[in-house]
């Protein structure tokens, strides 16, 4: 399944909007302001799941951003997947 496929089933499902409320939240802001949009863009169109996960991993090496992925964790979970 592709990047964009992914996010479509998201979108359906219960999570798509706590996600996106994460996503635009304060904390979420901050860490997207953190992260090259220009990289992130580029990986996610070619489908570079190595690029994806190597600024993945960056952002999850900040303790701000293992706390945002807990929220995210958490918000999955909910819609019972």
């Amino acid at each position: 399944m592709d990047l964009e496929e992914y996010a479509r089933q998201v979108r359906k499902g219960g999570q798509g909007q706590a996600l996106e409320k994460l996503a635009s939240s304060a904390q979420g802001e901050r860490l997207l302001a953190k992260v090259d949009r220009e990289a992130l863009e580029k990986a996610a169109r070619a489908g570079d799941m190595k690029a994806l996960g190597g600024l993945m991993r960056d952002i999850l090496a900040t303790p701000e951003g293992r706390a945002f992925a807990a929220q995210v964790e958490k918000a999955v979970k909910r819609d019972g997947r």
